[in-house]
């Protein structure tokens, strides 16, 4: 085995957990192109609804601050140093799956559904991220605000089986969880194609990556480093991943780019806390890896397909799927 496959063998990424919530249209719902930021807007308003005791309107110097359920997942409060230094904020412990191939408009009695992912001290909230889909329901989705009825929530039994599970039925109103279970890593692949399944958004010395100058290198430096705060901060060890040393696995002469086919997706949001429209544009395509890097790197890979990869992954942004490339004789994973 490859010594750095032997160093991600002890648990480098934080606990997580998978779930899809299950919700019904009540009224006509017509949802934005991406539905992300529809969905994390309508959930976050909800969940400060319900974790908020002190009504105030900002979180700014609230004493219970670092006890929030809302804070925790949505705005956790950047760490102080000494003489009050304030550091980065950590990042969120949640991350949105929206799948790019649902429809847009939605009639009364349709089904709807919503993947999100907690790490952490973040699964203990599952409760209230039910209660606030359920406050979301009555407030309403989309423009026109149509309402939704929460059916049920599943989980996933190990990330990556597609073993889902009920856990919440709204019939029976418990919350009945799984125990969480390990990632099954599989053997190194020859050769593997990453899908992108939703845009990813790289930068490189401060400008947007574009399909002409996407490197592997960008790729994995960026994934490296999310996997590394996520562990620092969420509860794994960051230890392995450690950049200058995966550094000669993620180059050229190690890891082989090809059949790259991938292009540019421009995405518009309004973002009513700036009273602006944002321009959140990525790549989306396929391209394949291969090479003697590509075992020294297969874990963070594999497991990265959990937490997407790039920017704005809270509104489902980043995410990728692995598999093995049909040119190569194997289907997609």
């Amino acid at each position: 085995m490859d010594a750095c496959v032997e160093e991600f063998s002890t648990p480098f990424m934080p606990p997580l957990i998978r779930l899809r919530a299950r919700m019904q249209a009540l009224d006509p719902i017509r949802l934005p192109p991406y539905a992300g930021s529809a969905w994390r807007g309508v959930l976050g308003h909800a969940l400060r609804q319900a974790a908020c005791v002190t009504r105030a309107r900002t979180c700014d110097g609230c004493l219970l601050q670092t006890h929030c359920t809302y804070t925790r997942l949505f705005e956790p409060p950047a760490p102080s140093g000494e003489g009050g230094r304030r550091f980065a904020a950590p990042p969120r412990p949640y991350l949105l799956g929206i799948d790019p191939r649902a429809g847009r408009d939605h009639a009364p009695g349709d089904p709807l559904t919503l993947g999100v992912t907690l790490l952490g001290e973040a699964i203990r909230q599952v409760p209230y991220l039910i209660h606030a889909l359920q406050l979301a329901g009555q407030r309403g989705l989309g423009r026109e605000q149509g309402r939704f009825a929460v059916v049920g929530l599943d989980q996933e039994a190990a990330p990556g089986s597609d073993d889902w599970r009920s856990v919440y039925s709204a019939a029976e109103g418990r919350y009945v969880p799984l125990s969480l279970a390990a990632t099954v890593l599989p053997a190194v692949p020859e050769r593997v194609q990453v899908r992108l399944l939703t845009p990813l958004r790289l930068k490189r010395h401060g400008h947007l990556t574009g399909p002409e100058r996407f490197t592997p290198e960008d790729f994995l430096f960026n994934l490296v480093g999310r996997l590394r705060l996520l562990a620092s901060h969420h509860g794994g060890n960051p230890e392995p991943l450690d950049w200058p040393r995966l550094y000669p696995a993620a180059q050229s002469q190690s890891l082989v780019l090809s059949h790259a086919r991938l292009h540019w997706h421009e995405w518009t949001r309004y973002s009513s806390r700036q009273s602006t429209a944002m321009e959140l544009g990525g790549l989306l395509g396929t391209f394949e890896l291969s090479g003697p890097g590509l075992a020294s790197l297969w874990p963070l890979l594999w497991h990265g397909q959990w937490v997407h990869a790039g920017k704005s992954t809270t509104f489902g942004l980043g995410a990728y799927q692995l598999g093995v490339s049909w040119e190569s004789g194997i289907t997609t994973g």
